[in-house]
């Protein structure tokens, strides 16, 4: 049996400028869709530029400078929002972060990697997607076939090879009371 996706998954910065199929955009699109949802409202707006987009280009513009290098190089960017900002409540940003979750997870499961980010400029992110005044960018999600870590530069080499790591159970976690030993 493989590892599963939820251990698998990784934010990657290699990515290569192959198209990602209809097939694989629909079944990622699927799974976010299908995320957990406080009062099901599912308040979540996703919009698909795919690379051979015109708006790709503006769309990678729109992001800062270390998130554009690696953006440039993927087959599909994800745009998460909110919806009109009158049905807001502060448990949207907690179901659009489960949609990208399970985007990221199912992308994983497909064999493309994924890398969310949170850094663009609003405005230029609406500019370039029509996005309503009233309605904010959560977080853009990368997605691609992976690269060749030939084609990288020193830095993001570095990055790429980086072991993945998480806290300690004791660190985040405890049972009754803060502080008490998980």
């Amino acid at each position: 049996m493989s590892e599963s996706s939820i251990f698998s998954r990784k934010s990657s910065v290699n990515f290569s400028p192959e198209e990602i199929t209809s097939e694989n955009i629909d079944s990622i699109i699927k799974a976010s869709i299908w995320a957990p949802s406080s009062r099901n409202k599912q308040p979540w707006k996703i919009i698909a530029v795919r690379r051979n987009s015109k708006k790709f280009d503006q769309l990678v513009k729109s992001m800062s400078a270390g998130n554009q290098v690696m953006a440039n190089n993927s087959g599909l960017i994800l745009i998460f929002c909110t919806p009109d900002e009158s049905d807001f409540s502060p448990k949207t940003f907690l179901d659009i972060g489960f949609s990208g979750q399970n985007a990221m997870l199912r992308a994983t499961e497909l064999g493309l990697d994924t890398h969310p980010i949170g850094g663009w400029d609003e405005e230029k992110v609406k500019s370039v997607s029509n996005i309503p005044d009233n309605s904010r960018v959560a977080f853009l999600l990368i997605i691609g076939k992976p690269g060749k870590i030939s084609d990288l530069d020193n830095e993001l080499v570095d990055k790429h090879n980086k072991k993945r790591e998480r806290n300690s159970l004791d660190k985040n976690f405890s049972f009754d009371v803060w502080g008490k030993d998980f």
